[in-house]
């Protein structure tokens, strides 16, 4: 099988990644944390919201303003089958903040804002923009390897899923 057909075969991935980051964002009330080193970060979701089925021809519904998570329709859209595809995104660590749109379907990251670059000196705002850009990246990396140990876990169909599946219809 290339390299293509693989990327076919588990393109759902990143839907579900979304999903359940929207649904431990929830759980977890923000908090997430990657390691003791790196330390505790809080992940929210934003004003606009993508949510879809991979099947053909699959109507998608996009809801931008207020806090579409927690909107009926956005729920109901989940109720029906479809998952995250695209989300506004916002990480925050200790006084630093990034946004940024996280599309379900790459697992690319556009529209990134990063925090206030603090250096006076042209050649350090640039060391200190590729930090904060390499901090972000760590940030997405670590939920998604999260997402895919559970993902790839013998709980994930018994204990997961099921959770997840409760959460979608409401069921506290």
């Amino acid at each position: 099988m290339d390299l293509l057909d693989q990327m076919h075969r588990t393109a759902f991935l990143g839907a579900e990644f979304v999903t359940w980051l929207w649904w431990q964002s929830e759980l977890r009330d923000g908090e997430f944390a990657l390691d003791k080193e790196f330390g505790d970060f809080e992940v929210w979701f934003e004003d606009k919201l993508v949510v879809g089925s991979a099947t053909v021809d699959a109507q998608e519904n996009h809801f931008k303003g207020g806090h579409p998570t927690s909107s009926l329709e956005a729920r109901t859209a989940l109720r029906l089958g479809k998952l995250a595809r695209e989300a506004k995104v916002r990480i925050v660590r200790g006084s630093q903040e990034w946004t940024l749109m996280l599309k379900g379907d790459s697992l690319a990251v556009a529209g990134v804002k990063i925090p206030a670059v603090l250096a006076k000196e042209d050649s350090e705002k640039f060391y200190e923009r590729m930090e904060l850009l390499e901090q972000l990246d760590q940030m997405v990396r670590g939920l998604f390897g999260q997402f895919l140990a559970v993902r790839l876990s013998p709980q994930w169909a018994s204990v997961t899923l099921p959770d997840l599946q409760a959460w979608v219809r409401g069921d506290e």
